[in-house]
């Protein structure tokens, strides 16, 4: 099955897929420094999370860019989020958000203040906050 394929299995699927940009994204722009790095990992992390094609992440990488740049604040995605993802999808989005600020090797307060208000409204406990970020940092010294 290709990954266009993948992606419309399920009823919202897509949606998820773009959604999930747009966090990603979000995440890489948050200390006003968006690096080719960061990008990279977007990308990767969404091929990874959905079993996507580059070509159709490339696609969802357009629009979730016009999505974010049209976006009023964050919670239009994460209700979407919360009405579709299991805590365990929710769980994942938040580590490949970590696993994105953890790009450059630092960690800005701003970067920790996005990672702490997206898990808030994901509506994940604050141990689950720290298993991402756990998660997340063991992956990047892998």
């Amino acid at each position: 099955m290709d990954s266009e394929t993948r992606a419309a299995k399920r009823p919202g699927d897509r949606e998820l897929n773009l959604l999930s940009g747009v966090l990603l994204l979000e995440a890489a722009h948050v200390d006003y420094h968006c690096s080719k790095e960061e990008l990279e990992h977007v990308i990767q992390t969404l091929k990874s999370m959905y079993s996507l094609s580059h070509e159709y992440v490339e696609e969802m990488m357009e629009l979730a860019h016009a999505k974010r740049e049209q976006a009023v604040d964050l919670h239009q995605f994460t209700r979407f989020a919360n009405e579709s993802m299991s805590r365990e999808e929710k769980i994942a989005l938040l580590e490949g958000i970590w696993r994105i600020i953890l790009a450059d090797g630092k960690i800005d307060k701003y970067e920790e203040h996005f990672a702490r208000k997206i898990s808030d409204l994901l509506w994940l406990d604050h141990s689950d906050f720290i298993a991402a970020k756990k998660s997340a940092k063991g992956q990047e010294s892998a």
